[in-house]
C-alpha cells in the first residue's frame, strides 16, 4: 500500500514538473512573440531609409558593410549571416529562395520596405537568419529573467508573473526606435550578470567575449559588473577578471570598428540640442506612441501614466534591495546617462540596455510586494518588514528548478 502511495506521489510530482515546464515554455514563446512582433511591425530592420538604400543602415547596408558609422560597427551578425548564406552555394540558395518566395510571410509582415531589386537569394536568407537570431535571443533573454527571479527566491507563480510583466514593459523601450542588435545586447548583459551571480566567471567572460562583437560600447558591461561581486570574492580576483574582460572587449572593439574609414558618418552622432529641446518641452511628458499596434496608443515612459507607478514601485523596491545591487545600478546607469545625454536621442530607453539587468534585480525585490505597494498597505508593510523579508544576497539563495 505504501509503495502504491509512493508511486502515486512520484507520478504526481512528475506531472506537476511537466506542467511547470509547459507553462514556462509556452509563456516564453508568447512573450518573445509579443516583443519581437511589436518591434518589427513598427521598425522592421530599418529598411524605410531614404536616399541610397545600399549605403543606408538598413540590413542590406549592414550585411554588406556599407552602412554609415557608427551603425556599421554593429554589423557583425548580419555579416556573419551573409558569410553563411554565400557558402551554401548557388544551387542551395536558389532552392531555399524558392521556398521563401512561395509565401514570403516574413517579408510581407516585417520587411515590405525592401525594394524588389534587392530581394535576392542571399539577402532573403540573411534577413531570415537574422530574424531567427532575434527570436532566439529574445527567448533566451526571457529565460534568464525567469531564472533570475527563481534565483532570488520568488515562487513559481511570482516568477511567471514577473516574466510576463517584463515582456509587457520591455517593448515600450522601442517606442522611439529599435534594431536587431538591441536583442543581442540584452541577452549578453543578462547572461553576463546571471553567470556572475552564479559565480561562474568563466561563463560570464565567455558572454562578454561573444556579445562584445555585437556593439562597440559593450565594455561598459564588465565595468559595471565589477561592483556586483560579493564581498567574499578577493579584490585581486575581481580585478583580474575585469582586466581580462576589458582586454577582450578592447580586442573585439578594434575588430568590429576596423575597415570602415571610407564609410559615411562619424564615430558618434551628437544629439545634445535635440535632447535639450525634447526634455525641456513640457508636452514631451504627455506623449503617446503606437508601437504595440495601429490605433493602440501607449504612454511614453516619461508620461505620468508610466512614470508615477514606476517611481512608486521602484522606490519601494529600492529600500529592500541589497547594497551591492544598488552600487551595481549606479555603476551601470551613470556612464550610460552621460553618453545618452550627448549621443542618445530623445527618450530612446533602449539605449539603457546595459542597465536593464540592474533594473531587473531591483524590481525582483518589489515583485512579491506588488499588492502591498499599490493596494494601500505600503506604509504598514514597510513598518512591519523584518530582516527575513529582505531579499538575501544571491549567495544565500538556492535556485529552484523549474
Amino acid at each position: 500500500m505504501s509503495g502504491t502511495l509512493l508511486m502515486t506521489e512520484k507520478n504526481r510530482n512528475c506531472m506537476l514538473a511537466f506542467c511547470r515546464f509547459a507553462i514556462v515554455y509556452v509563456l516564453l514563446f508568447v512573450c518573445a512573440g509579443n516583443i519581437t512582433n511589436s518591434m518589427l511591425l513598427k521598425w522592421g530592420f530599418r529598411d524605410d531609409q531614404k536616399g541610397d538604400f545600399e549605403t543606408s543602415y538598413s540590413l542590406v547596408g549592414m550585411m554588406n558593410g556599407d552602412a554609415p558609422k557608427p551603425y556599421v560597427y554593429r554589423s557583425s551578425l548580419p555579416r556573419a549571416a551573409k558569410w553563411i548564406a554565400v557558402r551554401l552555394g548557388q544551387e542551395k540558395q536558389e532552392k531555399l529562395f524558392r521556398s521563401i518566395k512561395r509565401h514570403d510571410s516574413l517579408r510581407n509582415a516585417y520587411f515590405t520596405s525592401v525594394p524588389d531589386e534587392y530581394w535576392t537569394p542571399v539577402v532573403a536568407l540573411v534577413y531570415h537568419l537574422t530574424y531567427i537570431a532575434v527570436v532566439l535571443s529574445t527567448l533566451f533573454a526571457l529565460l534568464l529573467v525567469y531564472k533570475l527571479a527563481r534565483l532570488h527566491g520568488l515562487s513559481f507563480g511570482h516568477s511567471v508573473g514577473f516574466l510576463a510583466a517584463f515582456s509587457f514593459a520591455y517593448p515600450l523601450t522601442f517606442q522611439q526606435g529599435g534594431y536587431y542588435y538591441d536583442f543581442f545586447e540584452l541577452l549578453g548583459v543578462l547572461g553576463a550578470c546571471y553567470f556572475l551571480l552564479k559565480r561562474r566567471l568563466l561563463a560570464c567572460t565567455l558572454m562578454v567575449s561573444i556579445f562584445s562583437l555585437n556593439k562597440e560600447t559593450f565594455f561598459l558591461v564588465p565595468l559595471a559588473l565589477f561592483f556586483l561581486h560579493e564581498r567574499e570574492v578577493p579584490l585581486l580576483k575581481r580585478v583580474g577578471w575585469l582586466l581580462l574582460q576589458l582586454v577582450i572587449c578592447a580586442g573585439t572593439r578594434h575588430f568590429i570598428m576596423s575597415g570602415y574609414d571610407t564609410n559615411a558618418g562619424g564615430f558618434v552622432e551628437f544629439h545634445v540640442w535635440d535632447n535639450l529641446k525634447f526634455w525641456l518641452n513640457p508636452l514631451s511628458y504627455l506623449s503617446f506612441y503606437n508601437l504595440i499596434g495601429k490605433g493602440i496608443f501607449t504612454p511614453s515612459l516619461e508620461n505620468p501614466l508610466m512614470l508615477v507607478p514606476l517611481a512608486v514601485f521602484f522606490g519601494s523596491a529600492w529600500r529592500a534591495t541589497p547594497h551591492r545591487y544598488r552600487v551595481y545600478f549606479f555603476a551601470a546607469f551613470l556612464p550610460v546617462l552621460v553618453l545618452f545625454f550627448f549621443f542618445g536621442y530623445r527618450d530612446e530607453a533602449r539605449n539603457f540596455s546595459v542597465v536593464f539587468p540592474a533594473i531587473v534585480l531591483i524590481a525582483l525585490h518589489g515583485a512579491n510586494r506588488f499588492d502591498a505597494i499599490f493596494g494601500g498597505n505600503a506604509g504598514a508593510s514597510e513598518d512591519t518588514r523584518t530582516n527575513a523579508s529582505r531579499r538575501p544576497d544571491v549567495a544565500a539563495v538556492t535556485e529552484v528548478a523549474t
